[in-house]
């Protein structure tokens, strides 16, 4: 197992963000968009195209970011270096830090696939943070509660499957969905 954590590239689609991995070819972080976070996202655009009332979660249901917000890109670099330097090779950690668009701060988001992992992700982050003395806004939510929250509320509220609580959102979430599928 590697005993760094290896950055992706840029990318400027949707914010600035930069994907990180212990594994220095990001097999998990591109294996996870593929299998995972592209059928999940094709599932809720088809549902909404089908003018469901109810969605079925599936997968999005059991998938978590631990999010830790931060000043600027160097704080950033300075958690994951700790991180890096407490847990690794013992870990393995992906995701990605950046910012959207509209932000002027920067986030660390880290995966989990179950709430195992996010509560001890949450835990070594946190510690990661003290130790490089940052005051941060640590939380964990469910992965796309961002894209989701807009159309079932508070991701708090989720089961397996969630009826539409926001029914003037979906218009704007399946142009959101076709952007991201790159579906004209």
């Amino acid at each position: 197992m590697s005993q760094y954590i290896h950055l992706g590239q840029r990318s400027t689609k949707h914010g600035y963000w930069t994907s990180f991995e212990s594994d220095p070819y990001l097999t998990t972080v591109k294996s996870t968009i593929q299998y995972r976070c592209l059928p999940c996202i094709e599932n809720l655009y088809r549902q909404l195209i089908e003018r469901k009332q109810e969605i079925e979660l599936g997968s999005a249901l059991n998938c978590w970011k631990v999010v830790a917000v931060l000043h600027n890109e160097e704080e950033c670099l300075s958690v994951l270096d700790q991180y890096q330097q407490k847990y690794l090779p013992d870990r393995h950690i992906r995701g990605r830090f950046g910012s959207k668009e509209e932000s002027g701060t920067k986030a660390i988001v880290v995966n989990a696939e179950n709430e195992q992992e996010r509560d001890r992700l949450l835990s070594e982050l946190t510690q990661c943070v003290n130790e490089v003395n940052l005051v941060p806004q640590i939380f964990y939510s469910r992965a796309c509660a961002d894209l989701y929250e807009e159309l079932l509320g508070d991701w708090r509220g989720w089961h397996k499957v969630t009826p539409i609580q926001r029914p003037e959102n979906v218009l704007k979430v399946v142009r959101r969905l076709k952007d991201l599928l790159q579906i004209s």
